[in-house]
């Protein structure tokens, strides 16, 4: 389907979209003219394959600052990541620490290795306005086994003081897991973050869906994070155990290469144009819906103290958000996310549970000043009904 001229997306929380041209032309390009598996075969398919794949995982290591290249572990996407980190990290009797400000991909998990794992987890409480309360979050790392938590918010964009975070998890001798996925693209971010990171590929970076990555810190011990799942990896076939090499340990099955090869692109895309100008740009058009909708009568934009990112959560009062969102796209053509976003503590933080979630815009490179312009006035006409 062709972008239609008229529409806006602002979903690019969810999914970057439309992705950098370069980046489709690459996937099509994987497609039609490599297309086996890496590291699976030795003809010449199969070695290109392999070489798509290895300058992806260097690019994505020069990206965040990771001198060990082996250290960059793919996988299906942000889920399965952390899972692979949860799971691999906790036992039974373990406690974890975590935010109320997570998605469901951490705090399902989380409850589910409580059920059937034995495993302990607090959350930390956030204000209204996304603000972590660091005394409460320090006084319980003592005798816990790790923290996760995101860098930055999925709902609001609210940005958390990860290197603060990171520094009071070392000083408790706490492993940090960190979930880069709405901040990696946007945000400096380095290997040296945290201890474990994970994140998409399919948001900030540009590349398509069902693709993810971990990062082990160069200074954490591998022999601490059990693999999550067993399989073929190319590697030491004679052997019925899983291989202990990186990234081998993590990676079994067949690579997404359509994703793998899009992301390699996107990379280079990312660095012409420079991580702080698209962010810049980016938090322009989000500024200005910031200040253009607060003054709309009966419209609620969730506020965040602090820095923020490129997403903006609003209800309009007496409307539930899945309304809302039905009429911008089907009356304006302007393409949002609506509920809860997958974040329901998030809603319970900041207030907006009961009603179902809210609308959330999310700009992304390829919005305009214009667009802005154009979703203002419908939910200002949207607004004006209630």
């Amino acid at each position: 389907m062709n972008v239609s001229e008229t529409m806006i997306y602002v979903d690019n929380a969810a999914t970057s979209f439309p992705k950098p041209e370069c980046v489709v032309n690459a996937v099509s390009q994987f497609l039609c003219e490599v297309g086996a598996s890496p590291a699976r075969s030795a003809h010449r398919l199969s070695i290109e394959s392999g070489r798509i794949l290895y300058e992806a995982r260097a690019g994505l290591a020069e990206f965040i600052g990771q001198p060990q290249e082996e250290r960059i572990i793919f996988g299906a996407n942000a889920t399965t990541m952390l899972n692979s980190a949860l799971y691999g990290l906790l036992k039974s009797g373990d406690r974890v620490l975590s935010t109320n400000l997570e998605h469901n991909s951490v705090v399902r998990p989380l409850e589910a290795l409580r059920r059937k794992h034995n495993v302990c987890f607090d959350l930390v409480k956030a204000s209204p306005t996304c603000v972590l309360d660091m005394q409460e979050l320090e006084s319980k790392l003592e005798g816990a086994k790790a923290l996760i938590c995101v860098y930055a918010n999925n709902v609001s964009g609210a940005v958390l003081p990860i290197k603060h975070i990171y520094h009071l998890c070392k000083a408790h001798n706490v492993i940090f897991i960190l979930d880069a996925s709405q901040a990696v693209g946007h945000l400096p971010l380095s290997a040296d973050d945290a201890d474990i990171i994970c994140a998409s590929c399919h948001k900030g970076l540009y590349a398509p869906s069902a693709l993810g990555f971990m990062s082990l810190n160069p200074f954490f011990d591998e022999n601490n994070l059990d693999s999550f799942m067993q399989g073929g990896s190319g590697s030491l076939s004679e052997e019925i155990s899983q291989p202990h090499i990186l990234p081998d340990k993590y990676e079994s099955g067949t690579p997404n290469m359509c994703a793998i090869a899009g992301l390699r692109v996107g990379l280079e895309w990312i660095k012409e144009r420079g991580l702080e100008s698209l962010h810049t740009y980016q938090m322009t058009l989000r500024n200005y819906l910031y200040e253009e909708l607060k003054q709309i009568h009966n419209v609620k934009v969730y506020e965040v103290e602090g820095e923020v990112i490129g997403n903006l959560a609003f209800n309009i009062e007496g409307k539930y958000p899945s309304s809302v969102g039905l009429k911008l796209d089907r009356d304006f053509g302007i393409l949002t996310r609506v509920g809860l976003h997958c974040s329901p503590l998030t809603h319970k933080s900041i207030g907006s549970f009961a009603n179902g979630g809210s609308v959330r815009l999310s700009v992304g490179a390829f919005n305009d000043l214009e667009q802005m312009k154009r979703i203002v006035e419908a939910i200002y006409h949207i607004a004006k009904e209630s």
